[in-house]
């Protein structure tokens, strides 16, 4: 369930299962189900009991492998994995290629789930597409709401001066004032280090399968 993508009739299957043992208060009878298990499957939060919908929770379970995938390029798998399916990209901008395994497809149905929750964490910025990737750390969406004539190309780095420091006068004429100002906030690092990717939804900055989720049911 952490490595494969199931088949939703399975999930289906599953949950059902699991509902019936939840309502039914006596074996030999059926029982009333007295709420949708959409309902139920949501936080206690947000009013539900916390059950797992399952198809959403196996995605993000299968999300963490692509977590490994940036995470740890130097592995095996990973190696294997970017020499067969995006030698000349990353992961995140990967495709399916032709002919896919299920393994691949999988992997990238759990991508879904880290889309809506990684970002940069800016070093540098030399790696951070402005247009293109997450890193302004605004749940909403973590990309400019508005881009003036720049380039595709164009990184978070050209906005950095020399002493690694926000350029002011810079983002605020290329940016909209709400994402100049948010932009603005970004604390950058005393010392130069290269830009990482971090989990926006978890205090230690790591993917969690329970935020995961989350995101999922969206």
């Amino acid at each position: 369930m952490s490595v494969f993508k199931l088949p939703i009739g399975l999930c289906n299957d599953i949950q059902m299962a699991m509902a019936k043992f939840w309502w039914r208060s006596k074996e030999d009878k059926r029982g009333i189900h007295w709420a949708r298990w959409e309902k139920m499957s949501q936080a206690k939060s947000r009013g539900g009991l916390g059950f797992r919908e399952m198809s959403s929770f196996n995605q993000a379970l299968v999300a963490k492998q692509g977590w490994r995938l940036l995470q740890y390029p130097h592995l095996l798998v990973t190696k294997v994995l970017k020499a067969r399916y995006f030698p000349k990209s990353d992961f995140l901008r990967a495709q399916a290629g032709h002919n896919p395994s299920y393994v691949w497809r999988s992997i990238l149905w759990g991508r879904h789930v880290l889309q809506k929750g990684i970002r940069w964490r800016i070093g540098n910025g030399e790696q951070i597409l402005i247009c293109r990737d997450n890193w302004i750390p605004r749940p909403e969406t973590f990309r400019p709401l508005s881009i003036q004539n720049l380039p595709a190309e164009a990184t978070v780095s050209e906005f950095i001066n020399a002493d690694n420091q926000w350029d002011h006068r810079k983002v605020q004429q290329w940016f909209w004032e709400e994402d100049a100002n948010e932009i603005l906030r970004i604390q950058l690092p005393r010392k130069l280090r290269m830009d990482e990717i971090i989990w926006h939804f978890d205090k230690k900055r790591v993917y969690a399968v329970k935020s995961g989720y989350q995101l999922a049911l969206k």
